[in-house]
């Protein structure tokens, strides 16, 4: 099939989109990315078979972020749309999360196509999660509304053909909101099985001190709301009973500064070390070396129904894992036996649960492994992401 994946942000790069689009191509598809253009790169690339296409720049950087917001109801994005469709005769859509899913229903509405809608996560949770820090403005007061986002959602979900999600808790949303479960399909964030492969790492300066040490590692985004300031909290404690502990920090994001100024005022520099940002591939090698993976995130309704790629990451390389009390990340941590969780935000917690893990003889990094060879690994997703795309061939 020629089939459609709509962005609403720039490509490259997203991993998701990455994986499901290269599993596509695999599987004989001919594959379409319509995305945003705020970095002003070509409006038409071929990536390895894989084209990309997208909105027109504007010089002007206001005008560029303005007139491509990607706001479902846009002419702008309706017309970029209809001339990928026709000029490349489009059979199937799937668009990616809710602010263009209704574009992309409309799109499927005007050609006679069926939709699929990959709901990678909450966004009504994720936009409450936003909404209650700090109110919207401008035109983000009405495309990013939490109250009009519900409405939209519903009407998603009931008029979508397909729904991906990533997780059983997701199901249940979509459930609640309208959707069939006859039409949703589990297609996880998950890694391929090849990224476990062992081979010889090329040590560094920081990988050498971080394999030297005890060390807990965090991959991901740099944000107030992934609960780093935890960890940090837990150090005084954890170096009491470990001395040479270390807390390792990739990833970039908005609270970077915040939280090298919260290192710096308590002294911690000793114990953490703040690598920044990691090419995706070169970060399994900063985990292979590491001791424990931390997932620290506050929990909320949009964490409670969605799941970082980083708990298979750190499973699939045998790290034991420690996360915070969220649902789904809770449920397969107790059921795989691969790791522990403490309270969301409770640093004294999160300090017994290291010293539970190094003090302890169980393998669990053991029986990470194991899960993701059996179950949480690419392979398995990408087998139902395909099984689903046959419904509409």
């Amino acid at each position: 099939m020629r089939i459609l994946y709509i962005w609403d942000a720039d490509y490259p790069w997203d991993i998701r989109v990455e994986k499901i689009c290269k599993a596509l191509m695999k599987n004989g598809h001919d594959v379409h990315i319509a995305a945003r253009n705020l970095k002003k790169l070509p409006e038409y690339e071929n990536i390895e078979g894989l084209h990309i296409h997208r909105l027109k720049a504007w010089q002007n950087d206001t005008f560029n972020y303005l007139l491509s917001f990607p706001a479902f109801f846009s002419p702008i994005w309706r017309r970029f749309l209809d001339n990928i469709i026709r000029s490349n005769r489009i059979e199937l859509i799937i668009v990616r999360d809710l602010p263009m899913a209704v574009a992309g229903i409309w799109a499927g509405e005007r050609h006679k196509i069926s939709i699929i809608f990959d709901m990678a996560e909450d966004y009504v949770a994720m936009i409450w999660d936003i909404w209650r820090k700090r109110k919207f403005s401008g035109l983000n007061l009405l495309v990013r509304n939490p109250y009009l986002a519900r409405y939209v959602e519903r009407y998603v979900f009931k008029n979508s053909d397909h729904i991906l999600v990533v997780i059983d808790e997701a199901m249940d949303t979509v459930i609640k909101g309208g959707g069939s479960q006859k039409k949703i399909t589990i297609v996880g964030n998950t890694s391929p099985l090849n990224c476990f492969k062992k081979y010889d790492i090329q040590m560094n300066e920081n990988l050498q001190l971080i394999e030297k040490r005890f060390s807990v590692i965090y991959t991901g985004g740099i944000q107030m709301g992934r609960g780093i300031q935890i960890a940090l909290e837990a150090i005084p404690e954890v170096i009491k009973k470990i001395p040479d502990f270390l807390f390792v920090i990739i990833g970039n994001g908005y609270a970077t500064e915040q939280l090298k100024k919260i290192i710096e005022d308590r002294r911690l520099q000793d114990h953490v070390l703040w690598i920044g940002w990691v090419d995706h591939k070169k970060i399994f090698d900063y985990i292979r070396v590491s001791k424990i993976g931390l997932i620290p995130h506050f929990v909320t309704n949009h964490v409670n129904t969605t799941i970082p790629n980083k708990l298979f990451d750190y499973m699939g390389c045998g790290l034991p894992v420690i996360s915070s009390d969220a649902l789904p990340i809770k449920r397969i941590l107790d059921e795989e036996k691969c790791g522990l969780t403490f309270k969301s935000g409770d640093a004294n917690a999160l300090s017994r649960a290291i010293l539970k893990i190094y003090n302890t003889d169980f393998d669990y990094g053991k029986s990470g492994i194991e899960a993701v060879k059996r179950k949480y690994n690419w392979e398995e997703d990408e087998k139902r992401l395909i099984q689903a795309i046959r419904l509409f061939c």
